[in-house]
């Protein structure tokens, strides 16, 4: 990439400027030279005859199998350190426990580049491992090709090279040193830049077998400007959710907890029925655990038998053994054998477990996909703390570092480090809200404390709805009419032309062929009619949008609870919120947005945005993979830009891809259909295009820069000859660890208020970066979007950037507030949920037998032959374009409004 000019930060009225203090620390390295070095272990032994040699460094990547290589990477170093000393003394040298270790003095390569140790030289804790009692380690210590010389604080040095893709060795060596002293401690456990405590009064039990663990996020930065660089340590309180290790009856306790039986009840008494099978499941798959009497040997949970214990057999020398037997000779005492054994897969075959052998390994975080909405929900309360409470979590966590206690830090002062304690403050400003403008031109105005304004006037653009239908299950129809009548004054208030519905009861199992007779019925080229559905079930919203997706009919799916709710004169604003969400979904607009700089905003209507953003599934289970199961969740690039027939109406779609691949392809084509829509509703394509893309890591805006933003250019070009738009591409992220509070005069802090702009002092360099917070923070400490300026070719300045993105915060039309990020990503990143949801509900109603070959799945008819397969991969894959012509929006009845809102 091309190096850029930073632009400078913007001038602020002094009446709108506001002191905050920020979670940056400064660090103050000495003019010391540093030595970067890599390093190698390994474990060699004889495996009948054959020398048999395992690397260390590498192997499975789950969360307790990561924590246990690097404990023994740890053990293994401080080891070799004992029998062959490198460094004059052990605070001379850090270590990341894995690959890196870096001194504060040039090491000896004839002491360090090769430590055997064997015999009296192997740590304590390897001596009776199964594996690693035989044979002997190897660690080597070599240095590193490039930047082994680091001098610490040649800050301008860490800037240089591609902004894209900077250097990260001083960093890297800054949160190593930080991180040295909890590391040797054991006191955290460290998981990519975020450390949870081990301590027990920093945990608290959940139910469901599950523990809230509290910890740090934390990373090292370069700041300021070209001629006053910082380097900064940014720290960040963080909670997550972890399997519970502590059951004094390990995984069985667990599981008698997920089954909600009470302590005294007897084992006889738990059952494990069809009921609960599939949660126990869902919790125990891919779960790392290990024996209770060889704490050693540590596996995965591939699955449950479907036989309890005591028929389930295995063959041992020529002899159909019983595992329940099995372990009863080895002395273990089992009082479940009606319940299920555990699968354990290996390459070697299927192993079986008690399951009250087991026990859970240390630190494994809950994914996403094994927390239930409601369990969510508690965690989301208990992580959202008031400012007062982060801001004390924060020094609680640089006190527990030993980085502002009274005991000296020995690495921080062997390496030449001091840190400021006290947080870095400095002066952000408010810009001014935008005006909102409804029908009629009736201005509203915003209020710029409470961060909202009240909703007043008709729509700019109201919706008509010739025809519409009510569908009802679990609710009379007296209710709903009652609340149709609701809705219906309120459509007549803001100026919908909506005709009289036809009601019907019916659950969502029959939507899909009501939605399919609706759309037999359908006239060329008639727009679709809106389908209104209510009912109290959590299971049918998912199923419901499958099938709007399907048939390209907009559906609106209530609660029940909501319905009834509605009826109260007093919930007038829930009544708005969804009467919002109907307008926009059948073709309606509802209110314009005029920002600062108004002339480069998007009425005039030579200016197309473009918001995408990736949702990832979670990696696929090593033992999936090793069975040659093709993943069945792909990736998924969502999409929103102001297409519709309003030049501020922002509609999308979604699009499938391999997963985990970060990386956008298909934005060549797709940068077609939207600049299509585009034409046919500005009757021109547009002279600007300005791009936001959801947050991605430092180590990625190379990939966007190079890569995506390539094919966009590509793509925008094949339109038409000649055709060369000038683009403006920003990132814009909310998953950082910076933070910023208001500084009261009485000591304490608050949230930083709407509209706060920070574009100086904690920002990067080199690039044109600032934080800006459009919305109020309603619970917890608020989060302030970082947005990442990677071209300008429009020529704008940062004033007009921000305000022109800030505009687009108060475009989001379902609720009269601005939302945290630019309307474009928010969307982009809603319908890439959208199309996870669909996808997972897809294959849910495709998991069915195949008629016309009952071997097989309806939904293996999605498969297609993996090109050149690579040994050991599957040799088939879902044919994720295929699936997308069938979900998607593009080229069909709704790719025209915005039918996910």
């Amino acid at each position: 990439m091309e190096r850029f000019k930073k632009l400078p930060p913007t001038t602020p009225l002094k009446a709108r400027q506001v002191t905050l203090v920020t979670n940056h620390f400064r660090l103050n390295p000495t003019g010391r030279t540093v030595f970067r070095y890599d390093v190698a272990m390994s474990h060699t032994r004889m495996v009948k005859g054959t020398e048999k040699i395992r690397d260390l460094c590498k192997g499975d990547r789950d969360d307790a199998a990561i924590l246990e290589r690097n404990r023994r990477c740890l053990a293994l170093m401080d080891a070799a350190f004992a029998a062959a000393p490198f460094a004059s003394t052990s605070a001379a040298v850090i270590y990341d426990n894995s690959k890196t270790l870096i001194a504060a003095e040039e090491l000896d390569m004839r002491q360090c580049a090769c430590i055997r140790l064997e015999g009296g030289t192997i740590p304590p804790g390897f001596i009776n491992h199964p594996r690693f009692k035989e044979g002997y380690f190897t660690i080597q210590i070599t240095p590193t090709s490039s930047n082994h010389r680091l001098v610490i604080n040649d800050l301008e040095a860490a800037l240089a090279g591609d902004e894209a893709n900077p250097d990260r060795s001083l960093r890297q060596f800054l949160e190593i040193l930080t991180n040295q002293e909890t590391l040797k401690k054991n006191s955290f456990m460290a998981f990519y830049g975020n450390l949870y405590s081990r301590e027990a009064a920093d945990q608290r039990k959940l139910r469901e077998a599950r523990i809230l663990k509290s910890g740090m996020s934390k990373g090292a930065r370069i700041i300021g400007s070209s001629s006053d660089l910082v380097a900064a340590l940014v720290l960040d309180s963080k909670k997550a959710t972890f399997f519970d290790d502590t059951n004094k009856n390990g995984l069985a306790g667990n599981i008698r907890e997920l089954l909600n039986r009470a302590p005294n009840d007897a084992p006889s008494r738990v059952h494990i029925n069809d009921f609960d099978r599939p949660d126990i499941v869902k919790y125990i798959k891919d779960l790392r655990v290990y024996c209770l009497n060889k704490p050693d040997n540590t596996f995965q949970i591939s699955g449950l038998t479907r036989e309890p214990l005591r028929n389930v057999f295995f063959d041992m020398g020529g002899e159909q053994l019983s595992v329940l037997e099995y372990h009863q000779r080895d002395g273990a005492r089992l009082a479940y054998s009606h319940w299920p054994a555990v699968i354990v897969q290996s390459p070697r075959g299927r192993n079986y477990f008690p399951i009250e052998v087991l026990g859970v390994c240390e630190g494994q975080r809950v994914p996403i996909s094994k927390q239930t909405p409601g369990q969510m929900k508690v965690v989301v309360n208990d992580c959202a703390v008031l400012p007062n409470v982060r801001f004390a979590e924060i020094h609680q966590m640089l006190n527990a570092l030993n980085l502002a206690s009274t005991t000296p830090n020995r690495y921080l002062q062997a390496f030449g480090v001091t840190i400021d304690v006290r947080p870095m403050k400095i002066t952000a400003y408010r810009r001014q809200a935008p005006k909102i403008v409804y029908g009629g031109n009736i201005k509203v105005q915003y209020d710029d404390v409470k961060g909202s304004w009240f909703s007043s006037g008709p729509y700019v653009l109201p919706a008509k709805i010739p025809k519409w239908f009510v569908v009802y299950d679990g609710i009379d129809q007296r209710t709903v009419q009652q609340f149709v009548g609701v809705l219906q004054q309120a459509m007549k208030d803001k100026r919908m032309e909506v005709a009289q519905p036809k009601y019907m009861e019916m659950k969502v199992a029959g939507m899909d062929a009501f939605l399919s007779s609706i759309v037999k019925s359908l006239k060329p080229g008639e727009r679709s009619p809106f389908v209104l559905f209510t009912d109290a079930n959590e299971d049918s919203h998912a199923f419901l949008k499958l099938q709007e997706a399907k048939h390209q009919i907009v559906t609106q799916h209530l609660r029940t609870k909501t319905v009834r709710e509605c009826i109260e004169p007093r919930k007038k604003l829930t009544v708005g919120n969804i009467l919002n969400k109907l307008n926009c979904k059948n073709f309606g607009l509802n209110h314009l947005v005029a920002p600062d700089h108004e002339k480069n905003y998007l009425q005039k209507a030579d200016v197309m945005v473009l918001g995408y953003d990736v949702s990832h599934p979670e990696p696929q289970s090593p033992q999936d993979r090793r069975l040659g199961i093709p993943p069945s969740t792909p990736s998924v690039v969502g999409f929103s830009f102001n297409g519709g027939q309003n030049p501020e109406m922002f509609i999308g779609d979604y699009q499938f891809c391999p997963p985990r691949q970060e990386r956008v392809d298909i934005l060549e084509s797709r940068i077609q259909w939207m600049l299509k829509v585009f034409n046919d509703h500005r009757k021109k394509l547009p002279e600007r295009i300005v791009v936001v893309r959801d947050g991605v890591s430092e180590g990625q805006l190379d990939m966007v820069l190079q890569h995506e933003m390539a094919s966009i250019r590509r793509g925008a070009a094949m339109i038409k000859e000649g055709y060369k738009p000038k683009f403006l591409l920003v990132v814009a992220t909310k998953r950082h660890q910076k933070r910023f509070f208001i500084d009261k005069s009485n000591g304490e802090v608050d949230n930083s208020m709407p509209l706060t702009v920070i574009d100086h002092t904690v920002v990067r360099p080199d690039v044109t970066e600032f934080f800006m917070q459009s919305h109020k923070a309603i619970k917890g400490t608020a989060k302030v979007p970082a947005y990442t300026v990677l071209q300008n070719e429009l020529g704008m300045s940062l004033d007009e950037i921000q305000a022109f993105l800030m505009g687009l915060c108060f475009e989001h039309q379902i609720v009269s507030s601005p939302i945290s990020i630019p309307e474009p990503v928010y969307q982009a990143d809603q319908w890439a949920s959208r199309g996870h949801s669909n996808v997972l509900a897809f294959f849910r109603v495709m998991d069915i037998e195949d008629p016309e070959d009952p071997s097989k799945k309806m939904i293996n008819r999605y498969l297609k032959p993996v090109e050149d397969p690579l040994p050991g991969r599957p040799k088939f894959e879902y044919d994720w374009t295929r699936i997308s012509k069938l979900l998607c929006y593009r080229g069909r009845r709704l790719e025209k409004t915005r039918a996910n809102a």
